[in-house]
């Protein structure tokens, strides 16, 4: 028996080998490619989030320090301007397609905007002595900062699934999942070396000097190997996508609100459909029907003219609108969530400037991004294998939710580390002491970082994930970019947030009652849990057939919504 047993075993072990050597080899030509233009954008995307980790997250730790002498209001409400300005920035570049040529020339003059910025960082970083010329190059330093971070944040990422896209053309039904995969593997690598070589920067003038060299070179690369890009690829956004569509149906209802709602289905415009009540049959919008009302008795005959002279809407036009306009009451929970993540992304850093070991503030930013990515991969797989489809829509609207609370669970766990640590600094008596390391370990912060990670996997990252399941294709970069420019409205109430509670702050982190200012948000972010779940209620009540119906959905979404949040 065991002479029979043991060859059986030791071919059952080989053929076993076999499978998984085969396995990986599949996983290997699935995941990775050699693609000339993706390899030129390594050095691009690395540059960015360098930028991203080493500069612009902790912008506030080099406003405090001297000798720039920004007391924390201020520095705050740079910080947040420049958060501002990059959302707003966004919006523009993604929902108005004739503003440029398309994404290479975005990224270019993006990553100019970028290289300016850090210049001027870097100028005013070797400035031995604060003056009103000094603070004038920051904050147009800042400025510039913010134009490019939008636009290499926002485009690089689709420029780079262009390229993959046109490098190997295959079946469409596994081309985007293949794509998608690729996109991941090439991004994650220049992640990877943005981490380390951020973690071994050690003060704002090497910093300053090393980004602003490593950008300018990776643009020059870029700039050497534009021939290698495939040419049919460099496209903007779809005109299908613009944000001025919305205000044209606007325009044309008005202009024509002296008529009757449509009551018959050749009454208009490219009806594919045959509808007369056009989706989604919102009572409160029922007045923008009439954009697409064909006028029978005017000056301009045929429909085109009518159109062309803005008069006129197309069916699938209002239909993009009403949903657009639909989404505006969920949009506005994100005002305060908005809130909550500016407040971190401002006040976290400052808090771990001084603890021990100093310069560690790195290691939390990358448990922060983890804990994104993990949130938003852990709810995407659950939501694509346990939960049924009839039930996804409502399933969304929890995840979003848990995010929101999250945010709460941020605010409170936050403001206890605060009070932890404004007991240490005055049992210490380091009140009044701004350079003195304080007696305490950064990674008490850390499960604040890891908070805000997850909440922004949840809840941000969610709300693009339930807004792409309700707008079509070219619509889902503009919806996303609203959902920017909402959270990043957030930056400037968090401007006017502390202004009015300007009497919690001092000039300095240590002599201010950021504490209090905390408990206050946490009381806010608890108002807006409540508020979203009424608001949510207006979303689940119709279920999921009807938009499944007029809204065909993608296939792969699950894995370029992962994606996303990698390159964010």
């Amino acid at each position: 028996m065991i002479t029979i047993t043991v060859p059986y075993l030791k071919l059952h072990s080989s053929f076993r080998a076999i499978i998984r050597k085969l396995r990986f080899i599949s996983w290997i030509s699935y995941n990775i490619c050699f693609c000339k233009a993706a390899l030129i954008l390594l050095g691009l995307i690395f540059s960015h989030k360098l930028v991203d980790i080493a500069v612009v997250a902790v912008l506030i730790t080099y406003l405090t320090d001297y000798p720039r002498n920004y007391n924390v209001v201020e520095a705050a409400r740079l910080v947040n301007l420049q958060e501002g300005i990059s959302a707003s920035t966004v919006i523009f570049l993604t929902c108005i397609p004739d503003a440029f040529s398309g994404r290479l020339n975005v990224i270019f003059y993006s990553t100019i905007s970028c290289i300016l910025g850090l210049v001027l960082l870097f100028i005013t970083a070797f400035e031995e002595a604060a003056s009103p010329l000094l603070k004038r190059l920051i904050l147009i330093g800042v400025v510039l900062l913010a134009v490019g971070k939008a636009g290499m944040q926002h485009f690089l990422g689709p420029f780079l699934a262009d390229q993959l896209r046109a490098h190997e053309p295959i079946k469409l039904n596994i081309s985007e999942h293949r794509v998608s995969a690729r996109k991941r593997v090439w991004w994650l690598i220049p992640f990877f070396f943005s981490v380390i070589a951020s973690v071994q920067l050690s003060s704002w003038r090497v910093i300053s000097t090393f980004t602003a060299s490593a950008t300018g070179i990776t643009l020059f690369i870029f700039w050497l190997g534009i021939r290698f890009f495939h040419s049919t690829e460099i496209t903007g956004p779809a005109a299908g996508s613009s944000l001025a569509v919305v205000f044209r149906v606007v325009k044309a209802a008005l202009s024509k609100r002296h008529l009757n709602n449509p009551y018959s289905s050749n009454q208009l415009y490219r009806n594919d459909q045959n509808q007369v009540h056009l989706f989604p049959q919102a009572k409160f919008f029922r007045w923008l029907d009439k954009a697409a009302i064909i006028e029978p008795s005017t000056t301009l005959i045929s429909p085109e003219e009518q159109e062309k002279a803005g008069r006129l809407c197309t069916v699938a036009q209002v239909r993009d609108t009403k949903l657009m306009l639909k989404m505006v009451p969920i949009w506005t929970t994100f005002v305060v969530f908005g809130l909550i993540v500016s407040t971190g992304q401002t006040f976290f850093p400052e808090q771990g400037n001084q603890l021990n070991p100093k310069g560690f503030i790195t290691y939390l930013l990358v448990i922060q991004h983890l804990s994104r990515v993990f949130g938003n991969f852990l709810c995407n797989r659950l939501l694509s294998k346990w939960v049924p489809e009839a039930k996804k829509k409502g399933a969304k609207i929890v995840r979003i939710w848990a995010g929101m609370v999250l945010s709460t669970i941020c605010c409170a766990v936050a403001w206890r580390v605060e009070v932890h640590r404004l007991i240490i600094i005055n049992n210490k008596g380091l009140l009044g002491n701004t350079d003195e390391v304080i007696p305490m370990s950064i990674f008490w912060l850390a499960p604040q970082f890891c908070l805000l990670g997850l909440m922004k996997g949840l809840a941000r990252d969610g709300i693009n994930k339930f807004l792409a399941d309700q707008f079509p294709e070219p619509m889902h970069d503009c919806v996303s970019a609203i959902t920017e420019l909402v959270t990043g409205f957030a930056s400037f109430v968090n401007i006017v947030s502390v202004y009015f509670n300007k009497s919690l702050f001092a000039d300095t982190l240590n002599s201010s009652r950021l504490d209090e200012y905390y408990k206050m948000l946490t009381i806010v972010s608890f108002i807006n849990i409540c508020y979203f779940w009424w608001i949510s209620t207006f979303y689940t009540r119709g279920g999921d057939t009807a938009e499944a119906d007029v809204i065909p959905q993608a296939t792969g979404r699950e894995e370029e919504e992962d994606f996303k949040v990698i390159v964010v």
